[in-house]
């Protein structure tokens, strides 16, 4: 571990419910980073076995992954295992934790101020990612899942209201919302999580959040699903158009038998999709994650998809 007398480390975690933007915010506060000469390093944390986001980052960060879980519970010894190798490394200069989004802030700060690496780390900052159209239909969504959405705004050092591209003009005084739920934290409002980062270094943030009550992610579960070659485009993209409500996030990697040599990233939240060619080959994997998923009808319908 770092001598106690070298500065403490300071970490920053990225918190935001669901397809609210996060990673594309991650990419970039990361090249803002690195013109800073700060040399961050990342942690993200998937919720599934698979994970989609660290390959959208910088090849000039070393970025590590937890899997198949939640760093706010099941997996916060990975955490604090993984901080620590990077207090260990001389030249790290700041660690970005980027959680699932159905993490509580609460529980990964708490593994940042663990007995074994407190004294080499500041105290953590909390930026969360809002998706403004889903926040302002968050009474859809069951309680523990919109209080959820609520409870990382409320422990969040500062907030960044994303997507309001997607709002209409009239739509915008509903989100005075967000001042009830934290009135210190403030807010910058975006597109593509696209805004000036030198905002966040005068944020103080001193003093953890109080709130001790912590999210299991009631009725919260993922689906995974392997497709063994490349599927018929249509028949995917109808899949998709007829998700379920309850569906909240899809992400993955698929091939198209119109086109079977090209590998697409595709991604799904608040019913829109969104999808590109990528140069990497990825396994050929999606990875849903909803309010009580029918995982059997699910994979039923993929299984018909890849048949067919």
């Amino acid at each position: 571990m770092k001598n106690i007398k070298q500065p403490k480390t300071p970490i920053t975690i990225v918190t935001g419910f669901l397809g609210s933007g996060k990673t594309t915010f991650l990419s970039n506060y990361v090249k803002y980073l690195l013109r800073k000469n700060e040399n961050p390093s990342i942690i993200v944390n998937e919720y599934g076995n698979l994970d989609v986001d660290s390959a959208a980052l910088s090849d000039d960060v070393e970025v590590a992954s937890i899997l198949n879980g939640c760093v706010c519970c099941d997996l916060q010894q990975d955490l604090i295992k993984q901080l620590k190798h990077f207090l260990n490394k001389s030249a790290m200069h700041h660690i970005i934790i980027e959680a699932t989004g159905i993490a509580h802030p609460i529980e990964i700060i708490a593994a940042c101020q663990d007995p074994e690496i407190v004294a080499n780390v500041q105290t953590p900052m909390v930026i969360g990612l809002l998706d403004a159209p889903r926040f302002l239909t968050r009474t859809q969504y069951t309680h523990s899942t919109k209080q959820l959405m609520e409870e990382q705004l409320e422990v969040s050092h500062a907030i960044v209201v994303n997507k309001m591209d997607l709002l209409k003009s009239d739509a915008y005084d509903d989100l005075k919302a967000i001042d009830k739920i934290n009135s210190e934290a403030p807010k910058f409002y975006t597109t593509y999580a696209d805004m000036h980062m030198d905002a966040f270094d005068t944020i103080t943030n001193t003093s953890l959040p109080t709130k001790e009550s912590h999210m299991h992610h009631h009725g919260i579960n993922s689906v995974q699903y392997h497709f063994s070659g490349p599927i018929d485009r249509q028949l995917f993209y109808q899949f998709i158009l007829r998700l379920p409500d309850n569906v909240l996030r899809l992400k993955g990697y698929v091939k198209f038998r119109d086109m079977p040599h090209e590998t697409y990233e595709f991604q799904y939240a608040f019913g829109l999709p969104d999808y590109q060619i990528i140069d990497d080959e990825m396994p050929l994997t999606i990875v849903m994650i909803g309010e009580q998923i029918d995982e059997n009808q699910i994979r039923n319908k993929l299984d018909m998809l890849q048949f067919t």
